[in-house]
């Protein structure tokens, strides 16, 4: 085991604050690497943070013992040149989301990085800086899946209604496919969130080596609050900038809403999150049983007032953090069977799983009138994720991941 090594750690955003799910991976993830290693932070700016925000930022990841560089995007997200470029997309061989930030120059400040810091291992953090890896020739690596990027895609090509829209991400889940299946196999590990994202890549890159990381939640931030539950409330909370939480939304509000509605017209629906769009802003105008809370500091207060958390997803990969969050805060959760894939639940024990709108109204019905219910799983849902999903677990699968790339010790997923 190595005590300590220089680790260079490359993100295609600044994970900080850790709010939503990429962001708390990240942050957690570098946090838990930093009680044993020296990290140096490479990470695009993608949200545009001011150079202030950037300085906070800075100092928060320095109070962890890391040392930090932040990068400008090539082109400035969502300039004119940058919807030219996507635009244009569908005749490059690389998915845009690869390209989209990648220059020479970009490229030579990264092998400079590299020969300056001298890392032991590099971290990538998603498979979006593929085109930089050819730079890290020889040198000990692991890439990080958040998702499975082309199963991810593929889904959601396959709810888009939109002809266009349907035929670009389909391409772009094609090239995904491509560059997973090429470039897995370069890595001295890929860490994936479950062993349902593991199976899927492994079909796409079966000579790619694997280690579970799993998405994590921090039990003592998200714990049970003294806050008096709100009788027939429910929240769905997650960042509405993330395209499978809106959607999650829309399924929401147009399917099982106006079932629950109409067994139970006193419930009270709460949606909050980050990125608030103006069509969900409308909701409550025309609903007064509906609150849209957009952009809070605190998300927990909002989550612990609630009654019941719902997880409505039909898109997306990964493991969903709002489900350990809200597992963590004694919130029993209803969700479809993509909302809690890849999640070691048991139905029925700590979570309750429905698929279609008339089940999933149901099941959140029967929690709302059966406090006893409400409990079991609370309780359930808390001793799983402090079992298996806390923070300093998932840190010890990251050191073994880490150990087995650089080849010391013995491997488990090699037996």
């Amino acid at each position: 085991m190595w005590d300590q090594m220089n680790l260079l750690w490359f993100s295609h955003f600044v994970p900080f604050p850790p709010r939503g799910g990429g962001s708390q991976r990240s942050y957690h993830l570098l946090r838990q690497a930093a009680k044993s290693h020296q990290v140096h932070l490479v990470a695009f700016n993608l949200r545009n943070y001011s150079p202030g925000d950037l300085a906070e930022c800075a100092s928060e990841f320095s109070k962890l013992g890391a040392s930090v560089e932040f990068w400008q995007l090539p082109l400035r997200w969502k300039s004119p040149l940058w919807w030219f470029r996507l635009l244009a997309s569908p005749l490059s061989f690389n998915p845009y989301n690869c390209s989209s930030f990648w220059s020479r120059e970009l490229a030579k400040r990264w092998f400079q990085t590299i020969r300056r810091f001298r890392p032991d291992l590099i971290h990538f953090d998603s498979i979006d800086l593929a085109l930089f890896e050819p730079v890290t020739c020889g040198l000990r690596k692991v890439l990080n899946h958040h998702n499975c990027e082309s199963a991810m895609t593929d889904r959601r090509a396959e709810n888009e209604p939109n002809r266009i829209k349907k035929l670009y991400l389909r391409s772009q889940a094609r090239k995904l496919h491509r560059m997973e299946r090429i470039l897995c196999p370069v890595f001295s590990v890929n860490l994936a969130v479950s062993e349902v994202d593991a199976a899927v890549l492994r079909s796409r890159a079966p000579r790619a080596h694997f280690h579970i990381v799993e998405n994590g939640t921090d039990t003592a931030y998200f714990s049970p609050q003294n806050v008096r539950e709100e009788p027939l409330s429910i929240i769905f909370a997650a960042s509405m900038r993330f395209y499978p939480n809106a959607s999650a939304t829309r399924y929401l509000v147009s399917k099982i809403w106006p079932l629950i509605k109409s067994r139970r017209p006193s419930a009270r629906l709460y949606l909050a999150g980050q990125g608030i769009p103006e069509w969900m802003r409308q909701l409550e105008k025309t609903d007064p049983n509906i609150q849209v809370v957009p952009s809070p500091e605190d998300m927990r207060p909002w989550v612990a007032r609630a009654s019941v958390f719902l997880c409505p997803m039909l898109d997306g990969g990964g493991t969903k953090l709002k489900i350990l969050d809200a597992m963590a805060m004694g919130k029993p959760v209803v969700s479809t069977s993509i909302g809690c894939e890849g999640l070691e639940v048991s139905p029925g024990q700590d979570i309750l799983v429905a698929d279609s709108p008339e089940d999933f109204a149901n099941s959140v019905q029967n929690l709302l009138e059966d406090l006893p219910m409400r409990q079991r799983l609370a309780v359930a849902g808390r001793k799983l994720v402090e079992e298996q999903y806390s923070w300093d677990v998932i840190g010890r699968h990251l050191t073994d991941a880490y150990n087995c790339a650089l080849g010391s010790g013995k491997c488990p997923y090699n037996e």
